[in-house]
C-alpha cells in the first residue's frame, strides 16, 4: 500500500508502535526482564513509567467509554484520562506491545502507559466493566410457580433477558471473589446502590440505573424461587451457586420500601467458613477449657452474641472436634449453613410447622449422642434442650444475649427452672467479630479522649491501626477475628443460679473465678497491635 493511500489513524498507530517497539528492544537488549522476576512497581521504575494506585483515582464515565468493555476485561487494561489526542491507560504489564497497538487503532489516539498492580487493575475492570459474560450455575431450591398473571409474565420476561442475567451473575460472582458475606441492593430516588459486606463493613461498589431495578429484582426472585408478581410483601428465597472451587448457598431476602424493592443476599461458603478450634483464636487456657467442656457426655453448651458474630463458626468447630469420638451427631438448623459429611443435618421449615421444638422431640428417638440446635428462640425449645441434656445428650446451641452471664438469666426468663439449669448448663461462650489490622501498613492510632476515658486507658499508651496499602486494598483491614469471654459453670456458680438472679452477680463471680471479660480480651488484642482501639470501643461490654 502506498503511504499516500493510508488513513491518518493508521499512520499514527504504526508510528506509535514503531517508536514503542524500538524503545522496548533497546531496553530489553540491555536488561532482559520478564514478568516472573519483576514486580509491577519495579517494572514501572525499570521502564521509567509512572506507577499509580487505582483505588485513589477519580475515574470518569466518558473516558471509560473510550475502550470497549470486552477489550478491557480481556486485556486487563483501564483508561485513565484523555488530553487532546493522547489517551492515558493503566495496566500491570507494560510489555504488551500488541495491546498498545490495538488501543491506538481502536481509539485513534496516542497511548501513554501507567503501571498499576494486577490486583488494582482487576478491581477497576471488575468495578467499571463487570465480569466476563459467563454463566453461573444457579440452582433454585424451591419450585417455581406455574400460574402467572399478565404482569408476572412481563416481569419474568424482563428477568430472563440476557443482559439482566449477565448483570446479576456478575454481581454474585464478584461478591464471591471478594469474599463478601452479604450483597445489598438499596433503591434510592434516582438510582440503585450496590453494596457488599466485606470483613464486617458495608462497602459501596457501584450504582445501577433505577430503570433496571424491576428487572434485576425479578431475576433474583426467579433464582430464589419466589413469587415474581408479589411486590407488596417481604419474601425469602434460597438458591445455590456452583463455582469451580466451591458451592455457595444464597439466602435471599426481598423487602418493599418507598423507593422500590430492597434486596439482601447472604453468601454462605462452607469452604471459607469452617474452622478448627485452633483457628478460633483462644488462648491456651481457654482452648483447653473449651475442649474439656464439649467432651462431656451430657450437658448444654451455649454460644452467644448478635447476628454475624461468628456463633455458627464456633459451633461447627466444636462439632468437628467431637465427631472424632465416633458419636452420633444430629443438627437442627434454620438454615443449614455448613454441610458436614457424616453428620445428619435437619432443615427447619416453619411453613409446614416443622419447628426446632418439634424436630427435637423426633430426633431424641433417633439415638443421638450430640445434638446441635441452631438457635434457642422460645421456651419450648429451651426446655426440650435442657431436658435432652439431663437425659444423657450433649447439646450445643446459640442464644442472642450480649454477654456470657446474660445467657443464664435469659434461659430463666424463658421459663427454664433454676434447678434444671443447674444440672445441665456446662458453659457459655460470648463472642464478637472485630476487624484485624493489616500488618503491612500499621500506623499510630489517633485515639479520641472519650475512648481513652471510657476504656480507662492512660493518655500516653500507644495503639495502632491499618493505614491502607496494596496488600489490603487500601482498607487497612486484614480479615476478622473473634474476641470472647468463656464462662465455665462450676459448683460455686451453680449456687448463684436462682430465680431473679442478677446478670451482674453472675458476671462478677465469673471474673473473680478467672474469666477474662470480652472487653478485656479485645483490649489485649489491641495492645498486641492486632486490632485498633476503636474496635475495642465499638464492641465493649463493660
Amino acid at each position: 500500500m502506498n503511504s499516500k493511500d493510508k488513513h491518518p489513524q493508521e499512520d499514527k498507530t504504526e508510528l506509535f508502535a514503531e517508536d514503542l517497539s524500538a524503545a522496548k528492544e533497546t531496553l530489553v537488549a540491555k536488561h532482559p526482564v520478564t514478568k516472573k522476576n519483576m514486580t509491577e512497581q519495579e517494572s514501572a521504575e525499570y521502564f521509567g513509567l509512572p506507577f499509580i494506585s487505582l483505588k485513589d483515582y477519580n475515574f470518569t464515565e466518558s473516558v471509560l467509554n473510550v475502550i470497549p468493555a470486552e477489550f478491557a476485561r480481556h486485556h486487563h487494561v483501564i483508561p485513565l484520562a484523555i488530553s487532546q489526542s493522547r489517551l492515558s491507560v493503566a495496566m500491570a504489564d507494560p510489555q504488551q506491545q500488541d495491546v498498545f497497538q490495538s488501543i491506538g487503532f481502536i481509539t485513534g489516539m496516542s497511548v501513554d502507559i501507567s503501571v498499576a498492580s494486577a490486583q488494582d487493575v482487576d478491581w477497576a475492570v471488575r468495578r467499571f466493566y463487570g465480569q466476563q459474560d459467563d454463566e453461573l450455575a444457579l440452582e433454585s431450591i424451591d419450585a417455581h410457580h406455574e400460574q402467572h398473571s399478565v404482569a408476572e409474565h412481563e416481569l419474568e420476561r424482563l428477568g430472563r433477558e440476557q443482559p439482566i442475567v449477565r448483570l446479576v451473575n456478575n454481581i454474585i460472582r464478584d461478591a464471591i471473589d471478594r469474599k463478601a458475606s452479604d450483597i445489598h441492593l438499596r433503591p434510592r430516588e434516582k438510582n440503585v446502590e450496590l453494596l457488599y459486606r466485606i470483613d464486617g463493613s458495608l462497602t459501596t461498589i457501584r450504582f445501577i440505573s433505577k430503570s433496571l431495578l424491576a428487572a434485576v429484582v425479578s431475576r433474583i426472585k426467579i433464582i430464589g424461587g419466589m413469587n415474581i408478581a408479589e411486590r407488596r410483601m417481604p419474601q425469602d428465597g434460597r438458591s445455590c451457586v456452583r463455582t469451580a472451587l466451591s458451592v455457595v448457598d444464597l439466602r435471599i431476602s426481598i423487602m418493599p420500601t418507598v423507593e422500590g424493592e430492597s434486596v439482601v443476599i447472604r453468601l454462605l461458603n462452607s469452604q471459607v467458613g469452617l474452622k478448627s478450634i485452633n483457628g478460633l483464636g483462644f488462648n491456651q487456657k481457654d482452648e483447653n477449657t473449651f475442649i474439656d467442656l464439649i467432651h462431656k457426655s451430657n450437658g448444654v453448651f451455649l454460644v452467644t452474641g448478635p447476628t454475624g458474630s461468628g456463633k455458627s463458626t464456633s459451633l461447627y468447630a466444636a462439632l468437628e472436634e467431637v465427631r472424632q469420638q465416633n458419636v452420633n451427631i444430629i443438627t437442627v438448623e434454620d438454615p443449614v449453613e455448613y454441610h458436614m459429611d457424616g453428620i445428619e443435618q435437619i432443615q427447619i421449615n416453619h411453613q409446614t410447622g416443622y419447628t426446632f421444638a418439634r424436630a427435637l422431640r423426633n430426633i431424641l428417638r433417633h439415638d443421638p449422642d450430640v445434638i446441635l440446635v441452631g438457635e434457642i428462640r422460645d421456651e419450648e425449645t429451651a426446655k426440650i434442650a435442657v431436658e435432652s441434656a439431663l437425659t444423657g445428650h450433649l447439646v450445643l446451641s446459640s442464644l442472642h444475649t450480649n454477654d456470657a452471664a446474660g445467657a443464664v438469666t435469659r434461659l430463666l426468663e424463658m421459663g427454664v427452672e433454676a434447678y434444671l439449669l443447674n444440672g445441665s448448663l456446662l458453659g457459655v461462650l460470648a463472642q464478637r467479630l472485630v476487624k484485624k489490622n493489616c500488618p503491612h501498613c500499621l500506623k499510630i492510632e489517633n485515639v479520641d479522649a472519650l475512648v481513652r476515658k471510657s476504656l480507662k486507658i492512660p493518655p500516653n499508651e500507644v495503639f495502632y491501626i491499618g493505614k491502607g496499602c496494596q496488600k489490603c486494598n487500601q482498607t487497612g483491614i486484614n480479615g476478622r477475628l473473634a474476641v470472647y469471654e468463656l464462662l465455665k459453670v462450676d459448683n460455686e456458680l451453680k449456687k448463684l443460679i436462682k430465680e431473679n438472679v442478677a446478670t451482674s452477680d453472675i458476671h462478677e463471680y465469673a471474673i473473680k473465678a478467672g474469666m477474662t471479660s470480652l472487653t478485656e480480651d479485645a483490649l489485649q488484642r489491641a495492645r498486641k497491635k492486632e486490632i485498633s482501639l476503636a474496635e475495642v470501643y465499638r464492641i465493649r461490654l463493660d
